[in-house]
């Protein structure tokens, strides 16, 4: 897989990164010194040292998975044997850093080491929920990393002469850390640094100014700011090369040789950055209220009790309040599917694609995934079985600049519909979370979107229940070609003693079973909370 900025921008990192493109991740970089003993072996955007001694050798980081067979190479390229490293570390426990790790512990044998924090994920390979970036890193699982095992703060790492000492730096995630070692540079002692990030990124909903996954997220990242300042500063290289302007100063190897590296002034100008940027992601979350949320335990009984691993969310469209079962995967975006059928109905009525819910769409005429769908229908229909070639020829006459437009004015989502008219909405780019569904619905609900109001009444009224005219509602289901990742949605709102109540479920489905669950699990947790 080949590791993109648009990749990542479906996955929700990279308006985070304040770092050069992702294209440049996986893109080759010849090794070279940076002291006598230590060694730039990472690609030209993720970074890897090797630290060489005769009696073995320590590898910091493994950069993406495609990312492991350069840096073996590059360490070959140096004349070194990757079965001598005995130790491998890790800067923090994301994909672009560690991804590359079980591989080169497969081709060294070498033990790993991190924190506490980190240790689980690497041994697991899937991210934290205690991640400030875990709403985007759910489609970057990692290898399983074998034997890891536990470095504290402050303890020092060795391998014959080498010494590698650990500075626990969390904040940018719980596991994050910075290691130091002394280089002799022709007669010189050198203090080198291997950064950690210090920037505050999140992911979703998540706030350093107060989040309930990681409530010390924003003192940690304060605290560990203040000790790379502080740290004895001659080398400085960052796990992103170019947050310490490694580039600049490898572009005067040529003419200074290893002490084009040495700035004494590095780590504390690494540090203002990063004091810069969690200034910048506290300003920005200052600027959007936290949403309030409730926890119902009752709900959550419901769902451990049936099997399913997944999300419901109750709007109260009134008071802004959310009540529910796992906020943290509330607002983590996925594939809407077919619950999308609510906006290209309503961006379709509103552009004159389609005069009303009762003009016949045409079904194409091809072959269909359900035999009902083998018919020419209107809307009314069309969204009551859930008819997608009907709806692919709606977006078809709604045509690409209009529902790029209509998709910003909705405030839909990430807005994303790519470049293929047809599918976005089925197969991605396009993704919503249960909080941002909720939302939506909620100003559908109340006529409060930007649109006309017989558009708004129009797709009211066709997706009310027959069994409950106070309960309007539409399914989905996420299918990927591969049957991997398939996310089931139920969303909707109720009416009930004059007030709105917008609601959304989403969930994992790992069988059949689990799809014909979503609209019982979430008529029940509606009847929890007296609304049914």
């Amino acid at each position: 897989m080949k590791i993109t900025s648009l990749a990542l921008a479906a996955a929700g990192l990279v308006t985070c990164m304040p770092f050069a493109s992702a294209d440049d991740w996986n893109t080759p970089q010849e090794p070279f010194a940076l002291s006598s003993d230590s060694y730039y072996v990472g690609t030209r955007g993720l970074s890897a040292v090797l630290i060489a001694s005769k009696q073995g050798h320590i590898l910091i980081d493994g950069a993406i998975p495609e990312a492991a067979s350069q840096i073996a190479a590059n360490v070959r390229k140096l004349g070194f044997k990757v079965e001598d490293i005995r130790i491998i570390l890790n800067s923090h426990e994301h994909f672009d850093h560690a991804g590359g790790i079980a591989e080169l512990q497969r081709l060294s044998g070498a033990e790993v080491k991190a924190t506490a924090a980190a240790a689980p994920v690497l041994r697991s390979g899937k991210a934290s929920r205690g991640d400030p970036q875990y709403a985007g890193l759910l489609e970057h699982d990692m290898a399983p990393v074998a034997k890891v095992g536990i470095v504290r703060d402050g303890e020092t790492v060795k391998v014959g002469p080498l010494a590698v000492t650990l500075h626990a730096t969390p904040g940018h995630t719980q596991g994050g850390s910075t290691w130091t070692w002394v280089s002799n540079d022709g007669g010189k002692r050198v203090n080198m640094v291997y950064a950690d990030s210090l920037n505050a990124i999140g992911a979703g909903a998540f706030r350093y100014s107060g989040d309930p996954a990681y409530p010390n997220a924003r003192g940690d990242v304060e605290r560990s700011i203040a000790k790379v300042a502080a740290l004895p500063c001659d080398v400085l290289v960052s796990a992103h090369p170019e947050g310490s302007d490694l580039w600049k100063r490898h572009a005067q190897r040529a003419k200074l040789g290893n002490a084009a590296f040495v700035d004494k002034t590095a780590c504390r100008t690494y540090a203002d950055k990063g004091r810069a940027r969690l200034q910048k992601t506290l300003a920005a979350e200052a600027k959007t209220p936290a949403i309030v949320w409730r926890d119902n335990a009752k709900i959550t009984e419901l769902f451990e009790k049936a099997g399913v691993t997944g999300t419901f969310v109750v709007h109260d469209v009134a008071t802004g309040e959310f009540t529910g079962h796992d906020r943290q995967r509330a607002s983590i975006r996925y594939v809407p599917a077919s619950t999308y059928k609510i906006p290209n109905s309503l961006i379709g009525l509103s552009t004159g694609a389609v005069s009303s819910v009762d003009e016949v769409l045409p079904y194409g005429g091809g072959p269909t995934y359900l035999p009902e769908w083998a018919k020419d229908m209107p809307l009314r229909e069309a969204i009551r079985i859930s008819n997608v070639p009907v709806y692919k020829e709606l977006a078809r006459r709604i045509g690409m600049p209009r529902m790029r437009e209509g998709l910003h004015q909705l405030d839909y989502g990430n807005m994303n519909a790519g470049a293929v008219i047809d599918a976005f909405w089925l197969e991605g780019p396009l993704k919503i979370s249960a909080v941002e569904q909720t939302r939506f619905l909620g100003r559908l609900a109340q006529g409060k979107l930007p649109f006309p109001e017989p558009a708004m009444a129009a797709v009211r009224e066709i997706v009310r229940q027959e069994d409950n005219p106070n309960l309007y509602a539409k399914t989905g289901w996420y299918m990927p070609d591969d049957r991997k990742n398939q996310i089931g949605w139920w969303v909707g709102w109720v009416e009930k003693d004059g007030k709105m109540y917008a609601f959304a479920l989403n969930a994992d489905i790992t069988d059949d079973t689990v799809g014909a669950k979503r609209v019982p699990l979430g008529k029940a947790a509606l009847q929890v909370l007296g609304l049914l």
